[in-house]
């Protein structure tokens, strides 16, 4: 009888056994998982105790041993030249216990336009005696147009990423992006009008640790890349959200991740979130909740391997070779009529359709199309002649099509 009931116990025990063992393993493998961030760890080991501004080189690109915020701190960035994202790699754990700032600027109270977050786009200007007032900034800037209101096909239009708002008006902006937020881009301006600048895209932000990024569990943590919010005239012409990019082995903690616009008039930007080991993570606390996609991608979207466009110089003006922009320059007043712009593509293997953009200050953006031959495994440059704009401060930009 003793040999009949100890007889399913030698057959079930290891079997149970293998089967800890085997999630024991599964479990070991995720937290250990092979990452690279591509931290040099040169900026060492920080932990932010005060309100701080960092200010961004000029590839935007910060690298940590380790990096913290703690509960009751806010850190905001000085955005560089050529307008990148922030880019923070940490070859170690990232804490974000406290804020962290990289949201777009609201239309000014003297009628000026919201700034863009960095790697975000500005607001249009309003109009100003007999200048018109500019388009938004970015791939989703909204048009220029009145006050008309929300739904009303003469308003200004909104700043769009993710998604559009206000649909009634003819001069929302277009939809870009895709869920991987490789490349890494900004969200995008409203459009001004005769008397109120439009709202700042938010900004975008990466942040990158070779081993984990926790959130604090007190609740007054988040990461911030709402869009600007429209003035007092009256056009639903804010900015769109920004964008937010995780990626860690291991992601803990509740993630408060903030893309929308701040009071309702721009469209949604983007979050991306690529772990590993989710087990500790927290979903449910970010802003709007159909902005998010997540995955197991381990990937930055500055691997050199990865396809990247360049912007190389525009009419003369040469940007950093390290420019790990999709393309950004401001041109004076002065520079004026056919220029010529040198574009690089690499690792794409293809034939790269592109969109030069030349948004001046006041009126509209124009749109230049062209197409690289990168068939081959060396960067290809090409140079397109493009119209600027005279009397004005202009911005240009190149993204693919």
């Amino acid at each position: 009888m003793n040999s009949r009931k100890s007889s399913p116990l030698r057959v079930r025990w290891p079997a149970l056994l293998a089967g800890f063992l085997s999630a024991a393993a599964s479990l070991l493998q995720a937290q250990t998982v092979a990452f690279d961030s591509g931290s040099n760890g040169s900026l060492g080991d920080v932990v932010i105790t005060n309100d701080t501004q960092i200010v961004l080189p000029a590839d935007g690109v910060l690298h940590y041993k380790t990096f913290a915020v703690l509960d009751g701190v806010a850190v905001t960035f000085i955005k560089n030249a050529y307008n990148t994202p922030v880019y923070l790699l940490s070859q170690g754990d990232v804490v974000i216990e406290g804020r962290i700032f990289v949201s777009g600027g609201d239309s000014a109270g003297d009628r000026g336009p919201g700034l863009g977050g960095p790697g975000g786009f500005d607001g249009g200007r309003r109009g100003v005696g007999d200048l018109p007032p500019g388009d938004g900034q970015g791939p989703g800037g909204g048009r220029a147009g009145n006050h008309a209101g929300a739904n009303v096909s003469s308003s200004a239009g909104s700043g769009s990423f993710l998604t559009q708002l206000g649909a009634g008006s003819t001069n929302l902006g277009n939809i870009y992006g895709n869920a991987a937020l490789i490349p890494l881009i900004g969200g995008s301006g409203g459009g001004g009008t005769p008397g109120f600048g439009g709202g700042g895209g938010g900004g975008a932000i990466l942040v990158a640790s070779a081993t984990r990024i926790r959130f604090g569990s007190a609740g007054n943590h988040f990461i911030d890349a709402t869009g600007g919010a429209w003035g007092t005239g009256g056009a639903y012409n804010g900015g769109s959200g920004g964008a937010v990019k995780l990626v860690a082995p291991t992601v803990e903690g509740p993630m408060r991740i903030n893309v929308s616009n701040r009071n309702g008039t721009g469209g949604a930007g983007r979050i991306r979130i690529d772990a590993v080991n989710f087990s500790g993570a927290n979903f449910g606390h970010h802003a709007p909740a159909h902005s998010l996609s997540y995955g197991s991608m381990l990937a930055t979207g500055l691997e050199g391997t990865l396809p990247r466009l360049d912007l190389i110089s525009v009419a003369g003006r040469v940007l950093p070779t390290n420019n790990v922009a999709n393309g950004f320059i401001l041109l004076p007043n002065g520079v004026a009529g056919e220029q010529p712009v040198v574009v690089r593509a690499r690792n794409f293997g293809s034939q790269v359709p592109v969109r030069i953009v030349v948004a001046p200050d006041n009126g509209e953006t124009t749109y230049f199309d062209g197409v690289i031959n990168n068939t081959g495994a060396t960067p290809a440059e090409a140079t397109f002649n493009v119209f600027i704009p005279a009397n004005s401060p202009a911005k240009v930009n190149v993204w693919t099509r």
